[in-house]
C-alpha cells in the first residue's frame, strides 16, 4: 500500500518537530553536570515518577502489591504500566532513570500530533477540519495574550492568582504527566484501529477490550474518558465503523477485563484515606477552589478568558453537524466530560480536573475544526476572505499557548532538579545499602535524590506526593518531626517503621531547620558523607541509649 502524503502532513510535521524539540529542552544538563528543569510541572510531578520508575527498576514489578514507596503502610494505587515500561526501556538500554523518561516522552510526543489527526479523520472529519481541530488541541489556551496585567516573566496560561487556570495541555499536563501522554497515545491508537474495523472478528474485540482495560494501569482519567466514549459509541452508533452489536460487545468485555485493575486500585485497604469536597460546582471559581480572581468573574468571562472562542466554536459545529450521527457520539461525550468535572471534585487537589477536561476538549476539538472548516465556504463571500477570516481566528485562539512554547523556548525558566553532587551520591548510596528495600527517612523535599534516584523506599515523602492522591500525612508527619527533632519517641519512632537510613541535608553555616544533628551524629553510624549530604545508618549504634543526645 502506498503511503500518500498530504500538505497537511507536512504541518503536522512542523509542529510536531517544533513542540518536541521544545519540551527536550525542559530537562537539560548544564556544563557542570547537573540537572536543569525548565518547567513548573516538570519541577513539581516528574520526581514523583522517577520515584516509582527507579522503584521498578531496584525493587522489581512486585512491589506494586506492597506498600506505596513514598508512603509506609499506604498500598500502592497509582497507575504504573507507563513507569513500568519506561523502567524496561532504561534497563535494557543500561541508561539512568532521567534520560529514559525523557527520551520515551518524546518518541510519545513527536508521534503525538499524528496520532491526533488520524483520529480525528478516522472518526468521519475531512483532513482539513481535523488539521484545524489537532492545531485547536494541541495550543489550546484562551485570551490571555490580551490581558496586560499578567506577568512579564511567567507562562500566560498558568497564572492561578490572576484567573488563568486553564494551563496548556502540552506544556503543563500532556509531557510533564507522562502517565497522561502514555494514556493519551495508547487509546488514539486503540481508536484508531478500532474505527477501521467495520466487522470486527470475535478475537479482535476481545484483544481491543483487554487493551482499553490496560488503560486502569497507564492512566486513570484516560480510562474515564475511554469508558464515556465507548458507551455513547454503543448507544448512538454512526452508519460507519463496527456495528452496534460489536460496539456493546467491546464495551461490556472492557468493563469485564476493568475489574480486576479497579480493585487493585480501589478496594485495597487503606487507614490514611483523605476525604474532600466532592461536590463543588464551578469548579476553579468555587469560593472554596481558594482561585479568588477566578471566583471573582462571570462564568463566561471565565471560560472565554481561558479557553477564547473554543467553546463558541464548537457550538458552531453542533449546529452545522445537526444532522450529522457520526459526530454524535464525539459530542456527547465531550459534553458530559465537560459537565462532570464543572460540578464535582474527582480528586483531592480541584486543579486535577483539568485533566478530565482535557478529554472534553480532545472529543470537542473537532466540532470547532467543522466551524472553522466551514467558515471557509460560507455565504457568498471569496474563498480567500474566507482563508483570512479562519486563519485569524485560528491564530487568535492559539496565541497565547504558542507564546508559552516560545516562553519556555527561550529558557526563561532554569532551575537545578538534581546536582552532579546528588547523583554521584545516589550511585554511591546503591553500592553501600543493604537492601533496595530498605525504608528510610528524608527530610520531605519534593525533589529529593534518595527515592528519585535510587528507588529507596521511605517512610514520607514530600507532602505535594501525598494529599493530591488522597492519603492523609498529618499524623506520620508530626512522627517524622519527631524522628528529625531527635525527641523522646525517636528511637522507638525509628523501630516502628523499621528505617534503615536517614539522608541529612547539610545546609552552608548551618543544619536543616527541625533536624537534631547531635541526635544522629552521637546515635548512628555514618554510612556516607558528601559537601551537602550525610547519610547515617539507623540500623547501626555508635553509643548506648543512655548516652545519646537529645
Amino acid at each position: 500500500m502506498k503511503l500518500k502524503i498530504h500538505p497537511e502532513h507536512w504541518v503536522l510535521l512542523a509542529v510536531s518537530a517544533w513542540i518536541t524539540w521544545v519540551c527536550a529542552g525542559m530537562l537539560s544538563w548544564n556544563y557542570g553536570g547537573d540537572l536543569i528543569a525548565g518547567n513548573y510541572s516538570i519541577w513539581g510531578d516528574w520526581s514523583a515518577h522517577f520515584t516509582f520508575i527507579e522503584s521498578f527498576r531496584e525493587r522489581g514489578a512486585g512491589w506494586i502489591f506492597g506498600d506505596n514507596p513514598l508512603f509506609a503502610g499506604e498500598p500502592f494505587r497509582y497507575p504504573f504500566l507507563s513507569h513500568l515500561l519506561t523502567a524496561g526501556a532504561s534497563f535494557l538500554t543500561g541508561g539512568n532513570t532521567v534520560i529514559a523518561t525523557l527520551g520515551l516522552s518524546l518518541v510519545l510526543l513527536l508521534a503525538f500530533p499524528f496520532l491526533l489527526h488520524l483520529f480525528f479523520c478516522r472518526s468521519g472529519f475531512s483532513r482539513r477540519s481535523s488539521l484545524f481541530s489537532t492545531l485547536l488541541f494541541l495550543f489550546m489556551g484562551g485570551l490571555q495574550w490580551m490581558d496586560s496585567s499578567l506577568a512579564t516573566g511567567e507562562p500566560l496560561t498558568n497564572q492561578f492568582q490572576k484567573g488563568s487556570i486553564f494551563t496548556q495541555f502540552v506544556l503543563f499536563e500532556i509531557f510533564p504527566q507522562r502517565a497522561f501522554l502514555f494514556g493519551l497515545v495508547i487509546l488514539l491508537s486503540l481508536l484508531v484501529s478500532w474505527s477501521g474495523r467495520s466487522r470486527p472478528k470475535r478475537n479482535e474485540i476481545v484483544s481491543h477490550a483487554f487493551g482499553f482495560s490496560l488503560l486502569i494501569f497507564t492512566h486513570l482519567h484516560s480510562w474515564i474518558a475511554m469508558g464515556t466514549l465507548l458507551l455513547m459509541m454503543a448507544c448512538f452508533p454512526g452508519k460507519t465503523g463496527p456495528d452496534r452489536k460489536s460496539r456493546w460487545m467491546l464495551g461490556v468485555l472492557t468493563l469485564v477485563f476493568s475489574i480486576p485493575g479497579l480493585a487493585l486500585l480501589f478496594l485495597r485497604e487503606s487507614t490514611n484515606h483523605l476525604s474532600w469536597e466532592f461536590w463543588l460546582p464551578g469548579w476553579a471559581q468555587n469560593p472554596t477552589a481558594g482561585m479568588t480572581a477566578a471566583s471573582d468573574m462571570g462564568f463566561l468571562k471565565f471560560w472565554i478568558y481561558n479557553t477564547g472562542i473554543f467553546l463558541p466554536l464548537v457550538l458552531g459545529g453542533i449546529w452545522f453537524s445537526l444532522r450529522n450521527r457520526e459526530v454524535l457520539a464525539l459530542t456527547l461525550s465531550g459534553v458530559l466530560l465537560f459537565t462532570i468535572p464543572l460540578l464535582f471534585n474527582l480528586q483531592p487537589y480541584f486543579y486535577d480536573n483539568l485533566k478530565t477536561f482535557t478529554y472534553s476538549f480532545l472529543f470537542l476539538a473537532p466540532l470547532a475544526g467543522i466551524a472553522l472548516d466551514r467558515l471557509l465556504t460560507l455565504g457568498k463571500a471569496p474563498l480567500w476572505a474566507g482563508w483570512i477570516l479562519a486563519l485569524s481566528l485560528l491564530t487568535a485562539q492559539t496565541y497565547s499557548a504558542l507564546s508559552d512554547f516560545v516562553f519556555f523556548q527561550r529558557g526563561m525558566q532554569k532551575t537545578v532538579f538534581f546536582s552532579k553532587e546528588e547523583f554521584q551520591l545516589a550511585n554511591q548510596f546503591k553500592a553501600i545499602r543493604s537492601s533496595p528495600d530498605a525504608w528510610s527517612l528524608i527530610v520531605p523535599r519534593h525533589n529529593h535524590w534518595l527515592p528519585c534516584l535510587t528507588g529507596t523506599p521511605v517512610v514520607m515523602g514530600y507532602p505535594g506526593w501525598l494529599w493530591s492522591w488522597g492519603i492523609a500525612y498529618s499524623e506520620r508527619e508530626t512522627e517524622v518531626k519527631e524522628i528529625l527533632s531527635g525527641g523522646i519517641r525517636a528511637e522507638d519512632l525509628i523501630r516502628k517503621y523499621d528505617l534503615h537510613y536517614f539522608a541529612m541535608p547539610i545546609q552552608q553555616g548551618g543544619s536543616e531547620p527541625g533536624v537534631n544533628v547531635a541526635f544522629f551524629e552521637n546515635r548512628f553510624r555514618l554510612a556516607l558523607s558528601s559537601p551537602s549530604w550525610r547519610v547515617y545508618s539507623l540500623k547501626e549504634l555508635t553509643k548506648s541509649p543512655s548516652t545519646s543526645v537529645r
